[in-house]
């Protein structure tokens, strides 16, 4: 069982610096950089260029604790607007004010690192849930509220009416124009597109029975993916219209979801959640539902047919949906009373129909699915890891709580039939830990190992050696 690192790392006696510990992280816009809101400030990452990553990881270009502007003051919220020198956050103090109370909640605060100063505030009467930036607009969320404001003037343009929204839940599409921004609506597992400032391009429709866990927009703001709190089944929508495209089975065990992300080129996206496992699904156009013919909806393709699961009946395994759910049925149909195996012939083909991983990568160092460090405060609102997407190349980044960032690859066109495909380790990068003064280090990957550790055949190379 995995222990707060708050718990885990005792404060020495008269030590010069305390521990500095996660609150938030997030990636930007293009995902070629993270930010993170610390106990003590907050600190930005950059990713090195085009396939280097693997070489020497991400890079600390920026870290802004215990000084001007953030003394005794840890970042709860933070979001950067691409890679410019602007973040938008919610801070609070750590020094109680007049009232006894920690003053900040109920606001946002724009942050200018070229002026190393604030230089604009968003105030609200209750407590902000989350905050997202577009070169247009800054949105500001509470429970149920959305506020989004302009960028120049920092003036309110829209006030959305939500319901209970204690994530924080709202995405950006990064290259739509005009902007367009999801959220909650207002009843439970409903979301809302929200097109510009035109109410007439603006739609709400019902994407689960429970409430929402996860949001996320694909560049244009042509798809959004969802998933409630059960975290079984992720779905693709059109925002233009509300219509079903993708369902997506993660798993038929519960989790909490803490990431989705597309791939660039929509052919691909991620899911990351509580477990320890993250899946990647292809989203290709021949199994998207077609609209208005609901008996063809959310049908399978060989190559993305269903992984092998234990609990599934054999006739699953041996090929095909409708032999395995027929099976099913039938077999139900004589245990059960007429109503109750009715209701299950209704339910259950649409298990077969789902969509399983294309690939899945098994985050290591992971004991009984918990990391063995954690790194995040008691304080923090991070629920899991979260993903991006490389550029150009298959391969999927992974940011830990655990102050690790992992960096996995997949191939593309890989044939299911060949069994279950499994991505590859490329990198892990130690790029968070409670020590104030810790610093990057050499990304660790798997090398081949060889004798001496030289090349074969190196008349130079030392023979292996027994140490007693």
């Amino acid at each position: 069982m995995a222990q707060s690192a708050e718990d885990v790392v005792a404060k020495k006696e008269g030590s010069a610096a305390e521990n500095v510990y996660l609150l938030w992280y997030a990636w930007n816009q293009d995902f070629s950089c993270f930010v993170c809101g610390t106990t003590a400030g907050f600190r930005v990452f950059a990713l090195a260029g085009e396939g280097a990553v693997a070489n020497r990881g991400p890079a600390e270009v920026c870290r802004r604790e215990h000084s001007v502007g953030f003394q005794q003051t840890s970042v709860m919220l933070v979001a950067m607007l691409y890679k410019t020198n602007i973040f938008a956050m919610v801070t609070q103090s750590c020094a109680p004010n007049e009232d006894g109370a920690h003053s900040g909640l109920n606001k946002v605060q724009i942050w200018d690192e070229r002026k190393q100063k604030f230089i604009g505030e968003l105030r609200s009467r209750n407590e902000v849930k989350g905050v997202c930036l577009k070169k247009e607009v800054i949105v500001m969320v509470c429970e149920y509220a959305i506020y989004v404001y302009t960028c120049d003037q920092l003036k309110v343009i829209l006030h959305l009416t939500t319901g209970s929204n204690k994530q924080g839940l709202c995405v950006l599409a990064v290259a739509s124009d005009p902007w367009l921004l999801c959220c909650p609506g207002q009843s439970t597992g409903a979301v809302r597109v929200q097109v510009g400032q035109d109410a007439h391009q603006t739609h709400v429709f019902q994407a689960h029975l429970s409430a929402l866990a996860a949001l996320a927009l694909n560049a244009s703001g042509s798809l959004v993916a969802t998933a409630s709190e059960t975290g079984t089944v992720v779905k693709v929508f059109q925002t233009s219209d509300g219509h079903p495209l993708y369902r997506l089975r993660r798993s038929t065990r519960p989790a909490v979801i803490s990431s989705l992300a597309f791939r660039n080129d929509d052919c691909f996206l991620a899911a990351a959640s509580s477990s320890s496992t993250v899946h990647i699904f292809k989203l290709d156009e021949s199994t998207a539902a077609a609209d208005g013919d609901p008996s063809k909806d959310q049908l399978a393709s060989p190559a993305l047919g269903p992984a092998q699961d234990p609990a599934d009946p054999p006739a699953l395994r041996n090929g095909g949906y409708a032999p395995a759910a027929s099976t099913l049925t039938d077999t139900v149909s004589a245990l059960l009373p007429k109503a109750a195996a009715e209701a299950v012939k209704t339910l259950t083909p649409q298990y077969f129909k789902d969509l399983r991983s294309f690939a899945q990568f098994r985050l290591p160092d992971m004991d009984s699915g918990q990391p063995a460090v954690d790194t995040r405060s008691k304080q923090a609102r991070i629920l899991g890891p979260t993903l991006a997407f490389h550029k150009s190349e298959p391969r999927l980044f992974v940011l830990h709580y655990n102050g690790v960032l992992y960096e996995c690859s997949f191939k593309p066109d890989y044939d299911l039939s060949l069994g279950h495909q499994e991505c590859g380790f490329v990198c892990a990068t130690t790029w968070f830990a409670t020590r104030p003064d810790f610093k990057i280090s050499n990304p660790i990957t798997q090398q081949q190992s060889v004798p001496g550790g030289a090349h074969e055949g190196d008349e130079e190379a030392e023979e292996w050696q027994l140490v007693g």
